[in-house]
């Protein structure tokens, strides 16, 4: 068991901080005109920086558990020609991968954003050399019980602002695509209850339930809690396959750096080596989500569904359009364990306690273990259980995004995840926005240790491309760009008798901006406030 300090790590490595109360978040980004100023912002910033230490918890005389965490977190990244302005020595910058000095802009043409995702296409405060963000702060906020933020948020906000007084760091604005919005908000949907409280719930714009899984590394829980978390979390160990002793958590190496990762490797040294040692990497992307072109395209693609599979219930092969496009059905349940829409409202049924109960807190010992159940529905399958992509077709979006044991290149013969897999791993954080212009989207961030190998090989080779899962230039249904193709392909099999392709794809999601940044620990924070790093 890998032992982290987890002191000196920023909390949002550790933590989606929208499934721990916090649904709201503002990032705000800052430039640098003098490295000493800069010096003495990062210092101002430093002490209120949250860490991945864990929150005091208690548990109540009626067994219910609850957690003090703070009303606000705060946390803090650089871009590469952030670190530059800051005046970090050569010695040091020059170690720094490739991808990361490059930045997202420059990587374009891999990530495939190209056409109305295209860089020039980008917000003002994304486009052009002169509008480079250095340093990115956020914030995520709890909310009051009738769904506004608290207001931290926005004393911390003021505080923030205020520390750029002096002319000597400025406030990077442009965050939509006219170009006023200060900064970028995103928050957790709100459902209103019968009381009128409102309480935030895993969606995004698109209906679907966002944030279920993601990797579980080790150190990251304690054993008992990582015992359940690595279920669909995890690698899958070669052999006969058993749920409780074939998941394993992958190397803390993948996502955070100075420790070993699944080739026994550290992925980034730098002099010295403990300016990246329990920092990590952040693709920050806004993608734009064309809610109304993806409606549209499914009732279309629906009336085409019922006539190819001789169905007449119009709700029913919307949700399954949606489902085959996806992976999952918009609750969240995946096709390995629901095929058909039949088999979804039978889990939906014996389930809806936990989807009612996901919503609320505090939970006591029973609520905690029916939920673990609950998720262990929506994580813990395999694709060596559907070796034809009959249940899940081979180009749904989940699949693209972790294949799990599917290019297992003995799957079928044994079980197991290949190391292409288990090296491609990403921690997924974001929420939904709404900008004062109406444009809906998420705010995407992808934490990992290796940029290249991780986000940039799965947007792609994954998501932007299709050989690796026999769908030659297709791409992802959801998120993929149409340049080379824009067909979807549903096999024939159980859960549907014949063929299906959703031809004729439109744009669902467009890039709006974004960039690489690092996320350094706090002795890494402390050694640029200081202007101590000494590579020698």
């Amino acid at each position: 068991m890998s032992r982290l300090d987890l002191a000196d790590i920023q909390g949002n490595i550790n933590r989606p901080y929208g499934r721990f109360g916090f649904p709201y978040s503002r990032h705000l980004f800052f430039v640098v005109h003098d490295a000493h100023a800069g010096r003495r912002f990062v210092q101002a910033i430093r002490p209120r920086i949250t860490t991945a230490e864990p929150w005091d918890q208690s548990e109540t005389a009626d067994g219910h558990s609850i957690v003090k965490k703070p009303p606000i977190t705060l946390n803090i990244g650089f871009t590469y020609a952030g670190l530059e302005a800051l005046g970090l020595p050569t010695r040091t910058l020059r170690m720094l991968p490739d991808e990361f000095i490059d930045g997202m802009g420059r990587r374009a043409a891999i990530l495939g954003d190209v056409g109305t995702s295209a860089p020039d296409q980008w917000e003002p405060a994304w486009r052009g050399e002169a509008q480079t963000a250095h340093v990115w702060v956020s914030l995520n906020a709890g909310a009051v019980r009738t769904g506004e933020a608290l207001p931290e948020l926005q004393q911390w906000t003021d505080w923030l602002i205020g520390l750029t007084a002096a002319g000597a760091v400025s406030l990077l604005a442009g965050h939509t695509a006219d170009g006023v919005q200060q900064w970028q908000d995103s928050a957790a949907l709100m459902l209103e209850q019968l009381n009128g409280d409102k309480l935030p719930c895993p969606k995004e714009h698109f209906g679907f339930t966002d944030g279920i899984s993601d990797p579980v590394f080790q150190g990251q829980f304690a054993p008992e809690a990582e015992a359940l978390a690595v279920i669909g979390g995890g690698k899958i160990a070669a052999g006969p396959y058993d749920e409780t002793k074939s998941w394993s958590a992958l190397e803390t190496g993948e996502f955070i750096l100075g420790h070993a990762d699944e080739g026994q490797e550290l992925p980034v040294t730098t002099e010295p080596q403990s300016f990246a040692r329990n920092g990590s990497f952040v693709a920050w992307r806004k993608l734009r989500e064309e809610v109304d072109v993806l409606e549209a395209y499914v009732a279309q693609a629906a009336k085409l569904w019922m006539r190819v599979q001789g169905t007449t219930d119009v709700e029913e092969a919307e949700e399954t359009v949606r489902a085959k496009m996806v992976g999952r059905w918009r609750s969240g349940i995946p096709l390995l364990a629901a095929p058909t829409w039949a088999d979804h409202q039978r889990l939906m049924a014996e389930y809806a306690d936990c989807i009612a109960m996901s919503l609320r807190k505090p939970r006591d010992e029973h609520e905690r273990l029916r939920l673990a159940q609950f998720d262990r529905l929506l994580t813990g399958f395999r694709y060596g259980d559907d070796l034809d992509g009959a249940k899940c077709p081979f180009g749904a979006h989940i699949r693209r995004g972790n294949p799990r044991d599917m290019l297992d290149p003995l799957i079928g013969a044994t079980q197991g995840s290949s190391a292409l897999t288990n090296r491609r791993r990403i921690l997924r954080r974001g929420m939904p926005y709404v900008d004062p212009t109406g444009e809906k989207g998420v705010v995407f961030m992808a934490v990992c240790a290796s940029l290249f190998r991780q986000f940039e090989f799965i947007q792609q080779q994954w998501i932007s491309y299709g050989l690796d899962f026999e769908g030659g230039n297709d791409t992802c249904p959801l998120l993929g760009n149409r340049a080379q193709s824009d067909k979807h392909v549903v096999p024939a099999g159980e859960a549907n008798p014949t063929a299906f392709i959703a031809a004729g794809l439109p744009q669902f999601v467009t890039t709006r901006g974004g960039d690489y940044f690092f996320l350094p620990s706090l002795t890494g924070i402390q050694m640029i406030a200081m202007g101590a790093i000494d590579p020698t």
